[in-house]
């Protein structure tokens, strides 16, 4: 638990907080205290329980308090409705199901244009369609054309992933390069921009460029010395919706999507799992993706290239999906929600202090407990 939240100390921005104890009970009443704490809570809940049992044969009242406690309180966090739905969208999700090579391939763009294209023809009457991280391999400037005469010719309104190029305010000569999720609308001319904040190490940008650019220039990955996006960015807005974004493994850091969650309608999750193969990698991202929409009592839309992609509910549940490696569309009514959770108030403080100064107190705590001698003179061993 304490390794857990040393992801969130490092200020070298090459954390990659996978696979905490909290997700695994995802499933479970214990769930219902992410929105209260975060998953750092639930986390932390998870080893109380432990200690308590441990310690059940000594100090039995005590540790049946501290093993049920937890339980009854997320329970009664997940009967609470700390958000309230306001609206309805109709959204649809596009899953084209073109592999990473297919998209690379010479003719790679065509090819990843028409299988979108034709798939929006296919809900072309929903309110905002939505494409996923990577959809087409190229910079949004070059196909802005194309996303334009889209959505003017079904009517409709587009989300999707792109390369997006700035200029560099110190050399007008070189471009920066960001990763974002570009928005259209029929009548708008206006590019509506979010630019990803957190980069994968070693996939998207190099720490210690100095040390690993041999070993970069080796393993020469595509759009791997992006730009990161600025960390004050306003929700993306399209046709008067707010929304939260996430792409990629963004959805992995609680309190940055609670701060982005704030003051939005719902959340869009863009992302590319290809790079998982036919591993546990995306099952284990859209369980990440549903505690985030514990977390902050919002729907959240994910969308993939070829899975998983589905619509979960603010109770965490995966409502809707589209079966993985498959082309297809997933169009559905979400709600628009309003309000926020505890954690949504407290995400900064949780990330900034509480979380590591909670978790090191609990090691100390069980040290404590754990090194005690019984009554016999016997170690209780930890």
């Amino acid at each position: 638990l304490v390794f857990e939240q040393i992801n969130y100390l490092t200020g070298l921005d090459t954390s990659f907080p996978w696979l905490h104890i909290g997700y695994a009970f995802t499933d479970t009443w214990l769930s219902g205290l992410a929105s209260i704490g975060g998953v750092t809570l639930v986390s932390a809940s998870v080893l109380a329980i432990a200690l308590g049992i441990l310690l059940l044969s000594r100090m039995r009242l005590v540790s049946l308090v501290v093993i049920g406690a937890p339980w009854l309180g997320g329970l009664v966090s997940l009967q609470t409705d700390w958000t309230k739905p306001s609206s309805e969208i109709d959204v649809a999700l596009v899953q084209a199901n073109i592999t990473l090579p297919e998209k690379m391939a010479e003719d790679g763009f065509s090819r990843s244009w028409l299988a979108h294209a034709e798939l929006t023809a296919q809900v072309a009457e929903a309110d905002l369609v939505i494409w996923p991280e990577g959809a087409l391999p190229r910079y949004e400037d070059e196909v802005r054309l194309y996303f334009r005469r889209l959505v003017v010719q079904y009517d409709t309104r587009l989300l999707a992933g792109a390369y997006v190029r700035r200029t560099n305010p110190l050399d007008s000569e070189i471009a920066l390069v960001y990763y974002g999720l570009v928005g259209f609308e029929p009548h708008d001319r206006e590019v509506h921009t979010f630019l990803k904040t957190k980069l994968v190490p070693f996939g998207e940008y190099t720490p210690f460029s100095w040390a690993f650019e041999p070993i970069r220039e080796m393993l020469d990955i595509e759009y791997s010395d992006l730009t990161r996006g600025s960390s004050h960015q306003p929700p993306l807005e399209i046709d008067g919706w707010a929304i939260g974004v996430s792409i990629c493994y963004e959805i992995a850091f609680p309190h940055l999507i609670a701060n982005r969650a704030k003051a939005t309608d719902f959340i869009v999750a863009a992302s590319e799992d290809g790079w998982f193969g036919n591993s546990l990698g995306p099952a284990q991202h859209m369980q990440i993706a549903r505690m985030r929409a514990i977390e902050t009592g919002r729907y959240i839309v994910r969308s993939t290239s070829n899975g998983i992609t589905g619509i979960v509910n603010p109770k965490g549940k995966l409502v809707y999906t589209l079966p993985s490696n498959e082309a297809g569309v997933l169009r559905t009514k979400i709600s628009t929600m309003e309000g926020s959770t505890p954690f949504m108030y407290i995400a900064s403080f949780v990330g900034g202090l509480f979380g590591p100064f909670l978790t090191i107190g609990m090691a100390g705590l069980i040290s404590i407990l754990t090194r005690k001698r019984d009554e016999d003179g016997d170690s209780f061993s930890s």
